[in-house]
């Protein structure tokens, strides 16, 4: 699926969306935005790189990233679950993880979780992708393209 996809099936449906970003740092977001429909379904969204950035910008519990690490499917939901709740949209997505070359929170580079919400939905898996951190960051924003638009087709 492509961004132009995404949003045209959105604004086909009146649904609307955000993003949470870590690692990708506006990567999905710069090209949702970039779509001719993007006014139509994106309000907005949230850029956390830092785990204090989670906290004070989305309200993720600090207790939560020290119990499971910055790199862990639980912040991955909440951020999720939060940027759905502050742009209150109907789906909201969110990336957190370590794109490379250095591990983070104990993971390897190359490790994504990626969460989702929206209505009767709440997910969030973990990938391992492979390759440089621009490879990295490519994929989790082409599989993040994948989940939502598994439950939009």
């Amino acid at each position: 699926m492509e961004f132009s996809e995404l949003t045209q099936l959105l604004a086909e449906r009146g649904l609307t969306l955000t993003a949470a970003e870590s690692l990708t740092g506006g990567q999905f977001q710069t090209q949702l935005a970039a779509t001719e429909a993007a006014s139509d379904v994106y309000p907005g969204g949230f850029i956390t790189y830092s785990s204090e950035s989670k906290t004070q910008l989305l309200g993720v519990a600090p207790k939560l990233i020290r119990q499971y690490g910055v790199v862990s499917n639980e912040v991955a939901q909440q951020m999720a679950i939060k940027a759905q709740d502050l742009a209150a949209t109907d789906y909201a997505i969110s990336f957190t993880g370590a794109a490379g070359p250095e591990a983070l929170a104990g993971e390897p580079a190359g490790t994504v979780c990626i969460g989702l919400v929206g209505p009767n939905l709440q997910i969030a898996k973990k990938y391992y992708f492979e390759g440089e951190a621009k490879h990295v960051l490519a994929q989790t924003c082409e599989m993040g393209l994948t989940l939502i638009g598994e439950r939009l087709v």
